[in-house]
């Protein structure tokens, strides 16, 4: 669904700065420091799929900091992932947007106030990025080019970070990759704007960032994992679902995301038993996530039946 849109190019990025890793040093007082556990708490839920716990912890945040546009952030990402990797309905899309839109306001309010914050620079090029590319696919061509041209102009800021902070190098790497990527008929668009690098580069700075020791990792291995998976590359997409996976054993979405590539490997059997183990799972957030699994099973079941006889 994503191959043949051109605002890709422009979308940068990031599928979640979590710069998050490390507690500024200006929080100092108790509570401060308690308000960020109570986040990094709610992005561990996050994670794990832990959807209503982690909406319960983004609350307590924004009741103590409402300007603080990170709780936001990933009350929006619930949306997008389970479009991105599961089901691109017009509902999930505009959840997605009506809720991004509120950490954009956030966001945008923040750097007003402190010109020099890379956090807000990573997280506005990751949020409009996410917007061009879901309003895209729905047709919300306004949207789509409104945020593909601002997440632009964040990634060109983005890229004149000199830092080897892991959010950046997922930036980067994303945006290395989508100019890479551009059809050698277009090449001339990426020219007038000064852009030049291959998928490669775009893979490399990935694959650094998914040797940090911070989540942030795991939204490099999601990134490699899909981009294996675009470039139907799909030994190197099992390879970094099998890390995701293995680090977060209760994702339904990225065990979905595996039990996918299996098919596509044609490996029906390993399929099988990982949409069992959603199915098990039983993710009471996520329950249309266990029905389509569950619709699956049948299907390849019914193949290997048919393919027995």
């Amino acid at each position: 669904m994503y191959k043949t849109c051109l605002l890709v190019l422009f979308i940068s990025l990031n599928v979640s700065p979590i710069l998050l890793g490390a507690v500024p040093d200006s929080l100092e007082r108790e509570n401060e420091w308690s308000l960020n556990q109570t986040l990094f708490e709610g992005i561990e839920a996050y994670y794990q799929t832990e959807w209503g716990k982690a909406d319960r912890l983004f609350q307590k945040v924004k009741e103590e900091d409402p300007s603080d546009p990170r709780p936001y952030f990933f009350e929006a990402m619930m949306p997008f992932l389970e479009y991105f990797f599961i089901e691109q309905t017009p509902e999930l899309a505009n959840e997605f947007l009506e809720k991004s839109e509120i950490a954009v306001e956030l966001s945008n309010e923040r750097l007003e106030k402190s010109p020099s914050d890379t956090t807000m620079v990573l997280l506005l090029s990751g949020l409009h990025g996410y917007r061009g590319l879901v309003a895209a696919d729905q047709k919300n061509h306004r949207v789509a080019l409104s945020s593909g041209l601002t997440g632009f102009n964040y990634t060109r800021k983005l890229l004149s970070i000199d830092t080897d902070r892991a959010d950046a190098r997922i930036g980067r790497g994303m945006f290395y990759y989508m100019v890479g990527s551009i059809p050698s008929g277009m090449k001339w668009a990426a020219n007038i704007v000064g852009l030049s690098a291959d998928t490669e580069d775009g893979f490399s700075e990935l694959k650094k960032a998914a040797e940090s020791d911070t989540y942030i990792r795991n939204d490099a291995l999601m990134m490699l994992m899909y981009l294996y998976t675009r470039e139907e590359q799909f030994s190197n997409a099992l390879h970094y679902a099998e890390q995701l996976t293995a680090t977060l054993p209760d994702n339904v979405i990225f065990l979905y995301k595996k039990a996918e590539i299996y098919e596509q490997m044609g490996d029906r059997e390993r399929a099988i038993s990982t949409y069992k183990e959603i199915v098990e799972l039983n993710n009471m957030q996520l329950k249309r996530v266990t029905n389509i699994s569950r619709e699956r099973i049948k299907k390849l079941e019914k193949k290997s039946y048919i393919g027995s006889k």
